[in-house]
């Protein structure tokens, strides 16, 4: 938490690993409406302002009723939130901000008018630590329906001692959880994590956090917005492809991967790369470079198939026979014999963010 007069540590995440105190400054202005203020108006009647880092909550009291409020967040380069605060039941006011990052820092305002005089503080956020000491180019991806891999690298100006921590957390009422099993550099440095069991499905979002500690410096933090589960997802191959020849139709089948989250089939994106293998006779020396497959033995070269790589959306592809190969090799000679060979390609869906 982060309040007036006071530092502190980064809420929530860890002794382990807290960062250096953050600096914050309350700024107050009020304003009469053409007649003499009270002793009462000129003293705000906000309290206890503070932040809650983790979860990017801003609450604090009232010492006397207001009319009209409103908070907001501004963070660099130039992203502004405004937002209505919420009353929970011990009266504390709060309004939260889950889609903001704090990592390059934030100034958090209240405006409030009470007794026709008009309030404002400001929270003013800092990351502790020289700029490019925290980690940068950070990922994860789901895999295999339970597990999760997050990487990430030291920052340009990250000390030589830097030891990174990975929390995570499915959302803002769950605590955080650190990652137990970490991946080093040929250095040792911390540079990625490992989760060996993300238990059963329960959300579409993924809350990520990586902070850092040093004997020589402070190191900044890196937070993020939430991670949206369906997207992070690294679908396996699809299952049991075949293909057969009806006469007219070559019919390609597969079926769709186990995921972890509920896609609809229709969402599923597959492409193809189709493809002819031809077979002929190596009648000697000639253009292919490999001695094991001359003297009369069966060399195969693959040729592309007009209009190959196309996306197809369902489970089954009809194409007609005959198709054109593309083959710029004229040095082909004898009986050919043709296979046909399927590759899948780039498994994707297509999700709303």
């Amino acid at each position: 938490m982060q309040e007036a007069g006071r530092p502190v540590q980064l809420w929530g995440w860890g002794a382990a690993a807290p960062l250096d105190p953050v600096g914050l400054l309350v700024l107050l202005s009020w304003a009469s409406c053409g007649h003499p203020a009270r002793a009462q108006e000129s003293v705000s009647p906000i309290l206890n302002m503070k932040l809650d880092s983790r979860t990017k909550t801003l609450s604090w009291n009232y010492r006397r009723n207001v009319t009209e409020q409103e908070c907001k967040i501004d963070t660099p380069p130039d992203d502004s939130t405004s937002k209505t605060p919420q009353v929970n039941g011990n009266d504390t006011y709060f309004c939260e901000f889950p889609n903001s990052v704090l990592h390059r820092g934030a100034n958090l305002t209240l405006n409030v008018n009470s007794e026709g005089a008009a309030f404002q503080e400001v929270l003013v956020f800092h990351n502790s630590g020289p700029e490019g000491s925290g980690a940068v180019n950070f990922s994860c991806f789901i895999y295999d329906l339970r597990f999760l891999n997050c990487s990430w690298s030291p920052g340009p100006a990250a000390p030589p001692d830097v030891r990174y921590h990975l929390y995570w957390w499915a959302s803002s009422h769950d605590p955080e959880v650190e990652c137990a099993r970490y991946i080093v550099d040929p250095a040792g440095t911390r540079v990625g994590c490992h989760l060996d069991d993300l238990g059963d499905p329960k959300t579409t979002d993924y809350f990520f956090l990586v902070n850092g500690t040093s004997n020589r410096t402070a190191v900044r933090f890196l937070d993020f917005t939430p991670f949206r589960a369906k997207l992070m997802e690294k679908y396996r191959p699809p299952a049991n492809v075949t293909t057969a020849f009806n006469g007219s139709h070559h019919v390609v089948r597969w079926d769709d991967p186990e995921t972890r989250f509920d896609v609809a089939s229709h969402m599923l994106c597959y492409q193809l790369d189709i493809r002819r293998q031809v077979w002929t006779p190596n009648l000697g020396p000639g253009p292919d470079p490999s001695p094991s497959h001359r003297g009369g033995k069966l060399t195969g070269r693959e040729f592309p198939v007009e209009g190959e790589k196309n996306l197809f959306f369902h489970p089954v592809m009809f194409f007609p026979e005959g198709l054109q190969i593309k083959s710029t090799n004229d040095s082909l000679t004898g009986e050919k014999k043709q296979n046909l060979l399927i590759f899948m390609w780039d498994l994707t869906t297509e999700v709303t963010p």
